[in-house]
């Protein structure tokens, strides 16, 4: 499944990390620079995270390409934040390129990564974010709690992802 926005530019297209090993090291070095570097994380570790990425399990990284280059990323993984463990699984790692935001990028990984979550039977998603929860609120999540992170205060949010006939329906 391929999502594109379109800018007045080229289209942007949703495809998964694992078709595009050359855009690891950019993936990782986002990943590292917005938030690994702030957290004690490492470079090295975080690159060996977007290895890991595959196509039909956790992890699972989704690239935003525009013109044959990454322009943002967002992955669904197992664990996030580790003063919640029994909350599985999550969406991390939403990042798109300061060039190239404002163009509803942000809301297609979104959509496509809960897409992929529905696929690989997921009931629910979690989220921590520090700065974004508008953005996350227009895509039907809700806070449900409050946590300190390495960054400061942050809401954790969840969505309940529901097929859209059940949604249609009522059903949950």
């Amino acid at each position: 499944m391929t999502e594109k926005a379109m800018e007045a530019g080229a289209p942007v297209t949703i495809e998964y990390l694992g078709r595009y090993p050359n855009f690891i090291s950019i993936c990782a070095s986002w990943t590292f620079g917005q938030w690994g570097c702030q957290s004690n994380g490492s470079y090295e570790r975080t690159r060996a995270e977007f290895e890991a990425a595959t196509n039909s399990s956790m992890p699972l990284t989704l690239v935003a390409i525009e013109n044959a280059l990454p322009v943002g990323m967002v992955t669904l993984a197992d664990r996030d934040f580790e003063g919640k463990t029994h909350l599985s699984p999550w969406l991390k790692s939403l990042f798109v390129h300061p060039f190239h935001r404002k163009k509803g990028i942000a809301t297609l990984l979104i959509e496509r990564l809960e897409h992929e979550a529905l696929r690989l039977g997921c009931k629910r998603l979690y989220l921590i974010t520090e700065d974004a929860q508008l953005l996350y609120e227009k895509s039907g999540w809700r806070a449900i709690d409050h946590v300190r992170t390495p960054y400061g205060e942050a809401a954790l949010m969840e969505k309940a992802l529901l097929p859209l006939i059940g949604a249609r329906l009522g059903r949950k």
